[in-house]
């Protein structure tokens, strides 16, 4: 699911970001993005790209489906009216926080919106993140498209904002994404004992993290050219 994070008129993106070397070379890029955007990146399977108001429908039909809620989100499944949530969306798409990235995954084969990724609670001055990717239309399920699009998350974090560490959590129940993230070389660093109330019982909450020297970054190719339609 797509995370909202805090906006506030009086951030300062250059406060937030002038130590990320980055952030020096993206301020002198000709571009027509707001500064405050991040080329989109692409692998051989997927792409990320950034929130795109015209695929709100989409969007809108994964927040509201209790399934998908009840594997990424540890607050309650409420169906929510389309007019508040385009209200959050727009502003996730005019108004993004410098401390929070969202991503649409699109597979490249088709070009089909297949789900989210975000990066949240991004420190400039301690170099960490947490992450998370969500494929929300279920006939890309498991097909390695989770896989993928975590791996090319990683490489932004770790390659584009020069990251030191990320982190992920998992509820206990959702074991497919325990999986995937042990997979990717995350170690278990925590656990919030009887966290969520779900289904009836209590969880536990799983803390993992991965620091940039056990990413193997060489294991995936980045494009780092611009996507069709992303050019000036």
């Amino acid at each position: 699911m797509i995370q909202s994070g805090d906006i506030s008129p009086e951030d300062s993106l250059d406060l937030q970001f002038s130590s990320f070397p980055f952030w020096k070379r993206f301020r002198t890029m000709k571009t027509s993005l707001p500064v405050h955007d991040v080329p989109p990146f692409q692998a051989d399977r997927v792409a990320l790209r950034p929130l795109q108001l015209q695929n709100i429908h989409t969007h809108f039909r994964w927040n509201n489906d209790p399934e998908l809620n009840r594997l990424d989100s540890e607050v309650p499944y409420e169906e929510e009216s389309f007019g508040a949530f385009k209200t959050r969306f727009e502003q996730m798409c005019d108004t993004p926080s410098p401390s929070h990235r969202n991503f649409e995954i699109h597979a490249r084969d088709d070009e089909q919106l297949i789900g989210v990724a975000f990066a949240t609670n991004i420190s400039a001055h301690n170099r960490h993140a947490r992450i998370g990717v969500t494929i929300g239309d279920r006939d890309y399920w498991g097909r390695g498209y989770g896989r993928t699009s975590m791996e090319l998350l990683l490489a932004f974090c770790f390659d584009a904002l020069e990251l030191h560490r990320v982190s992920a959590e998992v509820f206990e129940y959702h074991t497919a994404w325990r999986d995937l993230v042990e997979g990717m070389g995350f170690r278990r660093e925590g656990v919030l004992r009887e966290h969520l109330w779900r289904d009836g019982q209590y969880w536990d909450k799983e803390v993992y993290g991965l620091l940039k020297t056990t990413f193997q970054a060489s294991a995936l190719e980045v494009d780092p050219r611009p996507l069709a339609g992303m050019e000036e």
